[in-house]
């Protein structure tokens, strides 16, 4: 077989610059057979294709074959296994290749539909993981990402952990980050949304998701089991989030200062990122805005709502962590809503507590204000009470509480008094007057409250000179009293 290169070089100077046969054969160093041959074949010869060989596995290729029927995802590694008895211990690297030659030859690669998405039409969302430095301490973060297909542009937003309230709020967020939402949303079977997958794309979804989407409304399109192509465009937008935000590994002091990175991320490549029909992602996407629908005037709230009852501490129990109420409240049926990043308690329809939302097993999250009203009626628990432990006073009340003792039979019950008035004027107010309670040498409770009520009602007129008829009492001359000589009164008592 003469190379290709060889048969157009013969034919050149053979048939253009007519040098004979045999003058070429001793230039090139060929046989003039060889020359002739390639002057009679007008088409350059190609490969030569070698003869089928047999192979080591063919006669167990029915067995093979009949595994692979019934079960598609059977490995080369268990193959080789079941084959032991009949053709003893194979080299790995011989079952795998025959394996993948049967396999291919079984199962026709998958083809894929090629899909034009409408501007305004269609967002996908999926969750993605990475690790990052939060507040000092290593966490697995779950992102939520969402993408508009037709302009190719992402969102996405950081939380702590994987739950409904996350998945609600990170669609709520997207949509008011895009500008508008779309007719439908693709997402795949999570439990977070789907109770049971049906027959179809039938699915019986949970109570909290579909009241969510029926409220903006729109369209839950899930994925079919297994096919996370059936979102690529996020599946994309998940690896394209994780390589240019949380790599290198990022170390931030908050969940807020983490979602702001990601944003500021997100917002300068949409300049850089480029459309195949030439436009950047920054126009593509202002062009589908005009094509979002408007957001919801009244937009549902992204948690999930439970049904509690307050135990005897005042607290209730929320996916395995504890949150205080008032303790006037205990044993009442109260409910609570579940968000990304706090709770909310109420009864009837006023909300009673909000606090910081906690992820950490048996935690006890504690207003102590809740707990103020019942220590004042048993100020022996003072001490032991879980609600002031951790609980960060400024240094000028833990003074008054150890000058208390010297002035009160019942320091700890007047000391929770004192703490009480923040119900009535500002923290900063009553911290004040208890610096001057204690500069003065009177930390009680009646002194406090005189010095907050004489800031409240500020300095007052001093009455005018009184006009005397009678000279000989004019010309008396009367000390004014020290009246803080009375507060010492009641310590003779």
């Amino acid at each position: 077989m003469i190379r290709v290169s060889r048969w157009s070089e013969i034919r050149y100077m053979f048939l253009s610059d007519q040098i004979p046969k045999k003058q070429i054969a001793r230039r090139l160093g060929v046989d003039v057979k060889t020359v002739r041959r390639a002057i009679e074949t007008e088409e350059a010869s190609r490969k030569r294709k070698s003869p089928p060989r047999g192979r080591r596995l063919d006669r167990f290729r029915p067995q093979i074959e009949e595994w692979l029927h019934q079960d598609p995802k059977l490995t080369a590694k268990r193959i080789g296994k079941l084959l032991r008895p009949l053709a003893g211990r194979l080299p790995p690297r011989t079952v795998r290749e025959y394996v993948a030659l049967v396999r291919r030859e079984l199962f026709l690669p998958e083809a894929f539909v090629h899909r034009t998405h409408r501007p305004g039409d269609t967002m996908e969302v999926d969750f993605g993981e990475s690790w990052a430095m939060v507040g000092g301490r290593l966490r697995k973060v779950k992102f939520l990402v969402a993408t508009l297909p037709a302009s190719n542009v992402y969102f996405a937003k950081a939380y702590p952990v994987e739950r409904l309230e996350c998945l609600l709020d990170g669609i709520a967020a997207a949509f008011r980050h895009f500008g508008g939402t779309t007719r439908r949303v693709v997402i795949d079977n999570t439990s977070l949304a789907v109770k049971r997958v049906l027959k179809g794309t039938d699915r019986e979804e949970t109570d909290d998701f579909e009241a969510f989407r029926g409220a903006y409304p729109f369209h839950a399109d899930f994925c079919a089991p297994g096919k996370g192509h059936e979102k690529g465009s996020v599946e994309t937008g998940v690896k394209y989030v994780r390589n240019n935000v949380f790599r290198p590994m990022v170390k931030v002091a908050s969940f807020a200062e983490l979602n702001a990175l990601i944003l500021t991320e997100l917002e300068e490549d949409l300049d850089a990122r480029q459309l195949k029909d030439g436009r950047t992602a920054r126009q593509a996407w202002q062009a589908e805005r005009e094509h979002l629908r408007p957001l919801p005037a009244h937009a549902p709230l992204p948690c999930r709502t439970r049904a509690r009852v307050v135990d005897k501490f005042g607290l209730v129990e929320l996916d395995r962590a504890f949150y205080s109420v008032p303790t006037r409240h205990v044993y009442k049926a109260v409910w609570a809503r579940l968000f990304s990043d706090k709770v909310e308690i109420g009864l009837d329809d006023q909300v009673i507590a909000r606090h910081e939302r906690s992820f950490v097993a048996a935690e006890k999250v504690i207003d102590p204000f809740h707990v103020l009203e019942l220590l004042e009626r048993k100020h022996r628990a003072v001490p032991e009470a879980t609600a002031l432990q951790g609980w960060e006073l400024p240094e000028v009340f833990h003074e008054l509480r150890r000058e208390l003792p010297k002035h009160t039979r019942r320091p700890d019950r007047e000391w929770i008094q004192v703490l009480r008035l923040v119900e009535e004027y500002a923290f900063e107010e009553v911290e004040v007057a208890v610096r001057e309670a204690l500069s003065a040498g009177t930390p009680g409770l009646e002194s406090i409250q005189m010095l907050l009520r004489r800031r409240q009602e500020g300095d007052r007129p001093l009455p005018g000179p009184v006009a005397v008829p009678h000279a000989e009492l004019a010309a008396l001359d009367v000390a004014v009293p020290a009246l803080d000589a009375y507060d010492t009164l009641w310590r003779d008592i």
